[in-house]
């Protein structure tokens, strides 16, 4: 198994997960590959990487940008390459919690849903600029992605009040503000993100509650003018379902970019992201 092999099994496995740490492990993986056997075909190599998860835009938009490249950079230093944009990949995420870090505020309630590394990122910085705040987490059923959330916070000092994802009216209802992540932001006017995020921002908009989503400007859709919306096995939400029960498990929400106060992005807040330039490293 080569590299792309095995982080292909990892994504489409949930081993890897979050679009962040996906387009990484993607662009380390062809990179290696590349260097290892230089006459490997690289769009056959890509193609394999895109499909263990078709509706990341980051990853593909990521792999794009480290394609665009290659004919400039020798053999011997493609690696390097990765590395390279990788790097600014991190500088950008410390923008983006920079920003964001800047609309939280001591006491203030935040809620947040499944696991955003973007999110957590920002609510890190606040609280190590001395911020004291509380987040009410949801933990995402059926894969619980949020505990991981909610662990993370607590590891650094961060009250979190957890709860199942159909509770989160409690906490909506008085919190300062939504901060969630994205997977994709869509040309024809939605973002897709881990499902129940639509109905917690009708919610949101119901009682006043500024959405804020935090993400990268690489998971801005470029390629296509749409993205499918993935179905996991329904065994993840009833292993033994009766016979005559048919599961529906979709991992994601398309949400209408009208509920979202702004992203917060690298750039600094905006309000329309499908108008900005694609990334350059």
């Amino acid at each position: 198994m080569n590299h792309t092999e095995a982080a292909a099994a990892d994504i489409r496995s949930l081993k890897t997960q979050g679009a962040n740490a996906i387009a990484k492990s993607a662009l380390r993986a062809l990179a290696a590959d590349l260097a290892a056997e230089p006459g490997a075909d690289r769009e056959a190599l890509c193609a394999e990487l895109v499909a263990a998860r078709p509706n990341e835009p980051m990853l593909r938009n990521l792999l794009r940008a480290f394609l665009g490249e290659l004919p400039d950079v020798p053999e011997q230093e493609l690696e390097g390459l990765a590395e390279r944009l990788l790097a600014q990949v991190e500088r950008d995420e410390a923008a983006i919690a920079t920003a964001g870090a800047d609309l939280i505020r001591a006491g203030m309630a935040v809620f947040t849903h499944c696991h955003s590394s973007t999110a957590v990122g920002i609510l890190l910085e606040a609280h190590r600029r001395g911020a004291r705040f509380k987040v009410f987490n949801t933990e995402t059923r059926p894969r619980f992605q949020g505990r991981t959330t909610a662990a993370e916070l607590a590891r650094n000092g961060i009250e979190v009040i957890h709860m199942v994802d159909s509770a989160a009216k409690y906490a909506l209802d008085g919190a300062d503000l939504f901060l969630f992540g994205a997977d994709a932001v869509l040309p024809s006017g939605y973002l897709i993100n881990k499902v129940g995020t639509g109905i917690f921002c009708v919610v949101a908009n119901r009682y006043d509650v500024p959405t804020y989503c935090a993400t990268h400007t690489l998971k801005v859709v470029r390629d296509r003018s749409d993205e499918s919306v993935e179905e996991r096995p329904p065994g993840e939400v009833w292993p033994e379902a009766p016979a005559g029960v048919l599961v529906f498990n979709p991992a994601f929400d398309k949400v209408h970019l009208k509920y979202v106060t702004a992203f917060i992005t690298e750039r600094g807040l905006m309000k329309d992201l499908l108008a900005t330039p694609p990334w350059r490293a």
